[in-house]
């Protein structure tokens, strides 16, 4: 692993993660350093071996930006969540931003995030919409979601904002972290116990979907599902209500059940979807009813259609 001195005491440390973003991580670069605030801001890239040019892009942005950009580089690839560790723990600033390598941010994001943890102390970290690059489509605005929300909203809504948009205050960091392929469920888990969330819709960050993203691949949805399990059991080991979990849980089984069959893959689905009797008690009654009726796949497409139409209206 290399690493750059850098000069500075930075207020905020952005970290970013990056495997294979040859394509990405300069627009991601750029967006960063041409952020203005009244603050002094390092970035800080772990690159996990990549195989194609994506350190060699950073070293530039490094050569340019001395005092700001530095590179964490990894002669072995060391998986996903170490990689997050690596580059978290390399933070010093008093707050932590997190992008993937192939987002970006836009113009006021830093500024705007460090402004709301200074004026918020009770909130332990915050985010914002994003835009779904090459398209007009906005992640974060709904109105059901709060402006400030507690450990049991971020249980029931589930990661209802993108990893690429969260600040938070590095006190609040700490070292366990599954070594799994995702790990974004579990890490805003762990800051919900210390704190609120603040999420601002206001359009700060831009988010990428790509073939190797995680809603395109049923491999990687599992990856998803499994993280999303771990943080459970770890919220119920922070304090959280068991029975919040469990509602909790089976709202999100419900939730994957009917992605795998919108995906294609049946068999998953009504596997996912089967509910016990004790279970039934901590279920909502459509998910009751989708796996009473799980071999009718119609009575899904209803589902579906109706959600459709519910979410086209607000």
């Amino acid at each position: 692993m290399k690493e750059t001195a850098i000069r500075m005491q930075p207020k905020v440390s952005v970290c970013i993660v990056s495997y294979n973003h040859q394509d990405f991580i300069g627009e991601c670069l750029q967006s960063l350093v041409d952020q203005k605030t009244n603050f002094d801001f390092e970035i800080i890239v772990g690159d996990d071996a990549s195989k194609d040019g994506t350190a060699e892009i950073v070293m530039e942005f490094e050569q340019r930006y001395p005092d700001i950009v530095r590179l964490i580089r990894h002669e072995k690839n060391i998986g996903p969540s170490a990689n997050y560790l690596s580059v978290h723990a390399a933070a010093r600033g008093e707050y932590v931003a997190h992008l993937d390598g192939d987002d970006c941010a836009l113009p006021g994001k830093l500024q705007a995030q460090a402004d709301c943890l200074d004026e918020n102390p009770d909130v332990a970290f915050t985010a914002h919409a994003v835009q779904i690059m090459n398209s007009s489509k906005v992640l974060g605005r709904k109105p059901h979601y709060p402006v400030k929300a507690t450990l049991n909203d971020l249980l029931m809504l589930g990661t209802y904002f993108v990893h690429s948009s969260v600040m938070y205050r590095k006190a609040t960091d700490f070292k366990r972290v599954p070594r799994r392929e995702i790990v974004d469920f579990f890490v805003h888990i762990e800051r919900a116990t210390t704190g609120n969330i603040f999420f601002d819709d206001r359009v700060l960050g831009c988010y990428r979907i790509h073939p190797n993203g995680i809603s395109q691949s049923l491999s990687r949805r599992a990856a998803l599902e499994q993280c999303y399990e771990e943080a459970f059991d770890r919220a119920v080991e922070l304090g959280a209500s068991p029975d919040l979990v469990r509602s909790a849980r089976l709202k999100r089984r419900m939730s994957f059940a009917v992605d795998s069959l919108t995906m294609g893959d049946a068999r998953r689905y009504r596997e996912k979807i089967v509910l016990t009797r004790h279970e039934e008690k901590f279920a909502s009654w459509k998910h009751i009813v989708l796996s009473r009726s799980r071999v009718f796949p119609a009575l899904v497409r209803c589902y579906l259609w109706a959600s459709a139409l519910r979410a086209k209206r607000s």
